[in-house]
């Protein structure tokens, strides 16, 4: 993947850019904390290097075929990985994310969500933006909600966990006439 400034997306010291091969390390070790496989039914626990590194080849994948744009959000002070979002692209978009525990509780992820999600509207072709949550996961409903997003209510059996069984989730919605 090359390395595409175009997709820089600033806010202070919060910088979103493109996930690349020397993240894994980092993102292996921000996916230890058991909360991230908790809320994120596709991550794997335990989470090793080559699950890391498996996630940075595939978000080169996806962007190569602009199908995706995952980015690694780093604190710019630091020059520290403190997570990652990402966008599926098309008329309606996905949106996911998730930050490492020591920056939570910081603004960090609506911080990030707020600036990619402005972008996707803008720039990136999405109409409409979804995210879904787990029910019980409130941190990332008030991040949602942080940055716009709109409550639109439950999703039945929506998810398969890795044990197999379903769950439900919450939908929270993002459209550019949200954006203000």
């Amino acid at each position: 993947m090359l390395y595409d400034r175009r997709m820089e997306l600033r806010d202070g010291n919060l910088l979103l850019r493109p996930m690349g091969d020397g993240d894994a390390a980092a993102v292996r070790d921000a996916c230890q904390d058991p909360e991230i496989p908790r809320w994120i039914p596709v991550i794997p626990s335990p989470y090793t290097l080559e699950d890391a590194t498996e996630f940075t080849a595939a978000a080169k994948r996806n962007w190569a075929e602009g199908t995706t744009r995952n980015l690694a959000i780093i604190d710019t002070a630091a020059d520290e990985l403190l997570g990652s979002i990402s966008v599926r692209l098309g008329e309606i978009g996905a949106i996911g994310y998730w930050v490492k525990r020591e920056a939570r509780g910081r603004g960090v992820a609506s911080r990030a969500l707020m600036l990619l999600s402005r972008w996707a509207l803008t720039e990136g072709g999405v109409e409409r933006l979804q995210l879904t949550t787990h029910p019980d996961n409130i941190a990332s409903q008030r991040v949602a909600e942080n940055a716009g997003f709109q409550y639109e209510g439950a999703l039945r059996s929506h998810l398969r966990y890795r044990d197999g069984r379903r769950r439900d989730s919450f939908l929270f919605s993002l459209l550019p006439s949200d954006l203000g």
